[in-house]
């Protein structure tokens, strides 16, 4: 793994990745004003519907693609036939099913949505499609550019429209309409297929020989399938298990928690993970450590503090921006901080077992993570909705850092030494949690106090962790 092209990456992913996170939180300030706790539940449980039946279109070929380094072309081809087949029948199927999904997730209006929603299931598997593409040509540049531009879409046809036409329906249409301009974008810049192959594209022949492509690599794809569907259906439990319990406005105030307090944590992982898993699927076992290394030092020292702070902060912010209609959300913006500051350790080396070709370790990781996500989302329902919430989060944290040294494993790191050096950054982290709890009864001064003595240790203390996050913002000449 070339240090210099992951630089190259982290920083346009990491510069653009701030840019969009910064657009998408002044939108969702007046979303929230604008559309109601049910609206919102409605959205978020159409999306990820959506986000499963897309995994089902491309059935694991793009990870196949992306870790291939024999007949590219001929995987690609493979993806992008299937894909569009898939998409097809997904579309049909939506069409009869679509109603009785929205009655599981009691969403009449959801339903209606499901049925209609052929077209979007298309743009996004040619989404995920031509990603996946720019992933392998490493076309970091591009992926940022073409991520941006869609924010700026679907965020100023919001601004316009929303504000007039408060209905879910049209914001879901908006960000589709975001996701196609990304598509469309990707599809012009990158290097364009043959057009003796684009001829074949709906040739039976042809797909005849994708289909056994496919059945040749047959348990690799059922494997990667398989976890991306429990990984989805495990990481959004509370929407997807929890919606079939409870109404859509209790998925909301749990949408609205959830979005608040990722957006840091998403500028750093999506730019990271993107940028890791294609390189580190070129680069070998002991540079790939050494760079999860440097990067959980970060973590430890600067993300989970950051995180910590910036969810105290928003104990204060929330009532102040919103009044009193999110106040439901903020005991669950407390218990998120656990499940995002362990998934700065677990999200950005996700691939690692695709890339060490033992996707079923991964597989056994999801079927586990999934049962004691489910477990605990059910045993904490019997209490209310919050605490269900937070054993979800104790549990994820704890499965987070089974997969972060699972990975290390899989790579020859010796796990006693890596263990050691985990506990020793505990201390100062519960230290700065437990304060930060404590002050936050009192006033927001005393919280900033306290984080703005950690940011002078750091600066005296720990120059080299400053300086290696310094380096992710200098510019890539």
């Amino acid at each position: 793994m070339s240090t210099k092209t992951l630089m190259h990456g982290i920083r346009w992913t990491l510069l653009t990745t701030i840019l969009r996170r910064l657009v998408s939180f002044v939108l969702f300030i007046f979303i929230a004003k604008w559309l109601t706790q049910s609206d919102l539940g409605t959205y978020r449980s159409y999306s990820l519907i959506l986000v499963v039946l897309t995994y089902f279109t491309v059935w694991g070929l793009d990870s196949h693609y992306l870790v291939s380094r024999r007949q590219e072309k001929l995987n690609y081809f493979a993806l992008l036939q299937i894909g569009l087949l898939f998409s097809a029948l997904l579309t049909v199927l939506l069409a009869f099913l679509g109603s009785g999904i929205g009655a599981l997730y009691h969403s009449t209006e959801l339903g209606l949505l499901l049925s209609v929603s052929g077209g979007i299931v298309f743009i996004e598997s040619l989404r995920r499609i031509v990603r996946t593409r720019a992933q392998k040509l490493l076309y970091f540049k591009a992926l940022a550019l073409a991520e941006t531009l869609n924010v700026l879409v679907y965020s100023a046809l919001c601004f316009i429209l929303i504000f007039f036409w408060r209905k879910v329906w049209l914001f879901i249409l908006l960000f589709y309409l975001g996701n196609l301009s990304e598509l469309l974008y990707l599809a012009l810049i990158l290097p364009p297929l043959p057009k003796a192959r684009l001829g074949k594209l709906f040739s039976l022949r042809t797909l005849s020989r994708s289909f056994t492509l496919g059945a040749r690599h047959q348990g690799f794809l059922a494997n990667v399938t398989l976890i991306n569907l429990f990984q989805v259906f495990s990481a959004n439990a509370p929407v997807l298990f929890l919606g079939a319990f409870v109404e859509p406005a209790l998925l909301g105030v749990f949408f609205f928690a959830s979005q608040l307090i990722a957006i840091p944590v998403n500028m750093f992982t999506t730019s990271l993970s993107q940028v890791f898993f294609p390189l580190m699927a070129k680069g070998d076992a002991r540079v790939n450590l050494d760079g999860i290394r440097r990067y959980s030092s970060l973590v430890y020292k600067i993300g989970i503090p950051a995180l910590l702070a910036y969810a105290l902060a928003l104990q204060y912010l929330v009532p102040l921006i919103w009044g009193s209609k999110w106040i439901q959300a903020l005991p669950l913006i407390l218990a998120l901080v656990l499940y995002y500051s362990s998934s700065l350790l677990h999200h950005p080396i996700s691939g690692i077992p695709y890339i060490c070709r033992k996707p079923s370790w991964e597989l056994y990781w999801n079927l586990i993570t999934l049962a004691l996500r489910i477990g605990s989302l059910a045993l904490g329902l019997l209490r209310d909705f919050s605490f269900a919430i937070l054993l979800f989060c104790l549990v994820s944290a704890v499965m987070h850092l089974v997969f972060y040294f699972m990975s290390l494993k899989l790579l020859g790191a010796k796990l006693a030494q890596e263990l050691l050096y985990l506990l020793s950054q505990l201390p100062l982290l519960v230290v700065l949690a437990v304060s930060g709890l404590y002050l936050l009864r009192f006033s927001v001064l005393y919280i900033l106090v306290v984080f703005a003595a950690y940011s002078i240790y750091l600066l005296l203390a720990e120059k080299d962790t400053v300086r290696r996050l310094i380096d992710l913002f200098k510019s890539s000449s």
